[in-house]
């Protein structure tokens, strides 16, 4: 009698093992899909040149600031700052234009703008979770300190 019970639970185990590994690989996400984790990114550049308003003639040293990340203007006065993990669909940016010299070597007036990736398209994605890149060229012209 002992005996029965034993090969009776012994076979519903055997079972229960082979249904439960027949759902584990029948429901793996690796037949259908690819498993992939994170979050989908992108990269907003935004560049250009700064400018006098009153002569034209590009501004050196000028500090570009836009989410995190800082530069300064070259001697041609051509900046590029970017988010390099912005989730890819529109986005709006605040960026501000600096003169750093001491505040009685000021020349021009901060200048804050913003810069809006309405519709953007990317490039140079890799078909998964990242989506590429989107730039945009702003030119500007800073007006002298009086």
């Amino acid at each position: 009698m002992k005996l029965a019970k034993i090969r009776i639970l012994t076979g519903y185990n055997a079972i229960i093992g082979a249904l439960l590994a027949i759902l584990g690989f029948g429901t793996s996400c690796e037949q259908l899909a690819r498993c992939e984790y994170g979050t989908p990114s992108a990269k907003f550049i935004v560049s250009g040149k700064v400018v006098s308003s009153e002569t034209n003639l590009p501004v050196q040293n000028v500090r570009v600031v836009m989410k995190g990340d800082t530069t300064f203007t070259n001697a041609s006065g051509e900046y590029q700052v970017m988010d390099k993990y912005a989730f890819p669909m529109n986005q709006t940016y605040s960026v501000k234009f600096q003169d750093i010299k001491g505040e009685a070597l000021r020349q021009y007036s901060d200048l804050d703008t913003t810069v809006e990736f309405k519709n953007p398209v990317f490039v140079k994605g890799d078909g998964h979770w990242y989506s590429g890149e989107t730039e945009k060229d702003i030119d500007v012209k800073l007006k002298p300190k009086k």
